[in-house]
């Protein structure tokens, strides 16, 4: 599911967060973002990297693990814009 949505870039992105299901069961929801562009994985903070980093400058004698990985980027879309799904294509879809 793709959403649109807006946050404060001066804050560490979200990597996931837990929600109550229709059935009422928990679960995790993984965020992934596009666009991401400048990112440094230490802090999570959009728009700067480690040669700029408050967190790495304020410890510099300190290995600081990385909480964010590549895996916060999400694939690129096909050209179009639009999901290749075989699906969409077969129902005519989208």
């Amino acid at each position: 599911m793709r959403l649109k949505v807006r946050f404060d870039i001066r804050q560490p992105l979200k990597i996931g967060k837990k929600i109550k299901a229709n059935g009422g069961e928990w679960c995790v929801v993984n965020f992934k973002y596009e666009k991401l562009g400048t990112f440094y994985f230490v802090c999570g903070v959009p728009g700067h990297s480690e040669n700029k980093c408050e967190v790495r400058f304020s410890q510099p004698d300190v290995v600081i693990p990385k909480r964010w990985s590549n895996v916060v980027r999400a694939d690129p879309w096909k050209p179009g814009g639009r999901a290749s799904s075989q699906w969409l294509r077969e129902d005519g879809g989208f």
